[in-house]
């Protein structure tokens, strides 16, 4: 028997990507203003109905990160990475909104646009619910937050650019042991020091040349094997 309490989505809050300390009064105000006139907009001036709890990632006034479908093509072949999220893209009225949801943008991973869900971290798990007993859980201002998953925590660790600290699991134990070289926080192989030097460059370089970040130095993600123990025959 299917129940209400099984049909409910858990997704993240809106405040995902904006730090604890950066959510001034401004974004606030942005929300509380905008947020429902833009609402009230896209129902009444372009049918288009916003799934209930659903809302954009605002990073500041005016400006939110939304998520896009990623393929990559390589050698002729595509691979759909699934859904990730964007750098915080221009929003300040309902038309732009509409413009990047047309597009196939969401403002959510897991649900489409026009589905309802369930924002509230504090509401009871449903049975069944994988947030239940994930072991990625770390502590913060307001409480705990959990992440389905280690893509999910990854992500998170990645748009804060802070280095994971919780135990990866073990395919992605498995992928490190056969690489020279890991970057834990992008999920990056690299078979050689000279890959890994690119890779560790381009994220700490400044704009434009890079991205700006803090990142683990080449020597961090560096692969620590075990060495084979020694055997010992004896001599006839």
């Amino acid at each position: 028997m299917t129940t209400k309490a099984l049909e409910t989505i858990s997704v993240d809050p809106w405040d995902f990507f904006l730090e604890d300390d950066l959510a001034t009064e401004h974004v606030e105000r942005f929300r509380e203003q905008e947020w429902p006139q833009m609402l009230k907009e896209l129902k009444h001036d372009y049918s288009y109905s916003i799934g209930e709890g659903q809302e954009p990632h605002w990073v500041t006034p005016g400006t939110a990160v939304l998520y896009h479908e990623v393929i990559n093509i390589s050698y002729g072949k595509e691979e759909n990475t699934g859904w990730h999220p964007t750098n915080p893209l221009p929003i300040g009225n309902a038309v732009q909104l509409l413009n990047y949801l047309k597009k196939g943008f969401r403002l959510r991973a897991n649900v489409d646009a026009l589905v309802n869900v369930e924002l509230s971290e504090t509401a009871d798990s449903a049975e069944g619910d994988p947030y239940e007993d994930t072991p990625y859980v770390i502590p913060t201002a307001k409480g705990q937050r959990k992440f389905i998953n280690w893509d999910a925590y990854r992500n998170y660790c990645m748009h804060r650019g802070v280095a994971p600290t919780l135990e990866p699991p073990k395919e992605i134990l498995d992928k490190m042991a056969n690489s020279e070289y890991y970057c834990l926080l992008h999920d990056h192989v690299f078979k050689s020091e000279r890959a890994a030097k690119q890779h560790y460059s381009y994220y700490v370089a400044r704009p434009p040349r890079g991205r700006g970040m803090r990142h683990a130095t080449v020597e961090q993600m560096k692969v620590v094997k075990p060495k084979p123990k020694k055997t010992t025959t004896k001599s006839e």
